[in-house]
């Protein structure tokens, strides 16, 4: 610090760094999804996750339409069930985290087949989340953390679907390498083409939207203090998730297609040890939390079976057609991503359908709690294991890429 620096100076710097253009640490951010995780069991009774929330929003929507037979009937509205508020949050918070680090700005799709790869990934995540009990957060992040056995069976398909993912994207970089190759006139490709596909041509309305979200937000904090509502925890926890989310860059689609992308794989290395942060720090404070009593034993445990695996890699190889993740589009939309709009919209509406027809069928599978299947003390030993086996092959994937880049 410099020598004779205000207390306001120092304030701003820790404030730009904080939101300036280097981002959080992902291993922070990882120690912070744990914690909020934690938080969340205990202040609206359940594990933080996505897809609930998009259910309810899709099911409103067809009810509107008069098509309750073919999605469902809603519980609750959007604004009373736990999972959306905390979605809303999400996209909030996001907002508000782009807003101040100056990242916020309407980003429209570089084309036609971007918007097509939208619909299609949303589609497959919605698929892949009703064969596998949740998303990255209720059927991986949030179910392992739960301690239960179908988070384990997604991370297999996850790590399968993001190496799909991975030939894809690189198949169709090809082609694109290809056409611009063959282009005559230079002139004929487009500024954007030169940009990432969820990060391209800026259009007017920087002010519009955020001002819109602190309305909302204002909104929403009154009504929930007005009822005494305990959606208003709901709430700051998405926010949080949100803002976390949006300054670590974490998503979880990133970290499992670039896995084993030798030249392009650090981000998602990094990403990958906040993943394993969050399990730990998130499985540590929901085990005590359980073991207590405090949460029902059965809180996010869901069936296990083949369909997990499966699920697990539908969702991920569905989130790098998105360009995201289920919390990645919940970012990313808040930084003002048309893709992730698109995406959000189609996997809402495609997902109550899934949903009344396949969950069902798979609802007679065994829901395995592994501390209640092996015991507590094993089970506890076995998530450090676990956690250190993850992380010994995350590391071993960097030092093979580093090796081999210094040769």
């Amino acid at each position: 610090m410099e020598r004779g620096a205000t207390f306001r100076e120092f304030t701003k710097r820790k404030f730009r760094k904080a939101f300036g253009s280097e981002g959080w640490n992902s291993l922070v951010a990882g120690l912070l999804i744990g914690f909020v995780n934690v938080i969340s069991y205990v202040w609206v009774g359940k594990a933080f996750t996505v897809y609930t929330g998009f259910l309810n929003w899709g099911q409103h929507l067809y009810s509107l339409l008069g098509l309750e037979s073919v999605a469902g009937k809603p519980k609750v509205t959007p604004l009373l069930e736990p999972t959306s508020v905390g979605d809303i949050g999400a996209i909030l918070g996001a907002m508000l985290a782009a807003i101040l680090s100056g990242e916020f700005a309407i980003r429209k799709p570089s084309g036609w087949v971007d918007v097509l790869e939208s619909v299609c990934g949303g589609f497959l995540m919605a698929l892949g989340v009703s064969l596998a009990f949740g998303c990255n957060w209720g059927g991986f992040l949030s179910a392992i953390t739960s301690w239960s056995l179908h988070g384990f069976a997604f991370l297999i398909g996850a790590i399968a679907g993001g190496y799909l993912g991975l030939k894809y994207v690189a198949w169709r970089a090809g082609r694109v390498a290809l056409r611009l190759t063959l282009l005559t006139q230079p002139a004929a490709t487009p500024a954007h083409a030169k940009e990432s596909s969820c990060c391209v041509a800026f259009i007017n309305g920087r002010i519009t939207p955020p001002l819109l979200a602190a309305t909302s937000f204002a909104l929403l904090i009154a009504h929930y203090a007005a009822l005494g509502s305990p959606m208003v925890g709901g709430l700051l926890i998405g926010v949080a998730v949100g803002i976390v989310l949006q300054r670590a860059r974490f998503c979880f689609a990133t970290a499992f297609r670039d896995l084993f992308n030798g030249p392009e794989n650090a981000r998602a290395l990094g990403i990958q040890k906040g993943i394993i942060t969050a399990l730990l720090s998130g499985s540590i404070g929901v085990f005590a939390l359980k073991y207590m009593g405090v949460v029902e034993e059965g809180a996010g445990v869901a069936p296990v079976y083949v369909t997990n695996v499966l699920g697990g890699l539908v969702f991920t190889f569905g989130t790098i057609l998105a360009g995201g993740c289920a919390s990645g589009l919940l970012w990313r939309s808040g930084e003002g991503h048309v893709k992730a709009w698109i995406a959000m919209l189609t996997t809402v509406l495609a997902y109550p359908p899934l949903f009344n027809h396949l969950r069902p069928r798979l609802l007679g599978y065994p829901r395995v709690f592994v501390p209640r299947a092996i015991g507590w003390v094993p089970a506890f030993a076995a998530m450090i294991a676990f956690a250190a086996l993850y992380a010994t092959f995350v590391y071993y994937l960097e030092y093979k890429y580093k090796a081999r880049h210094m040769e």
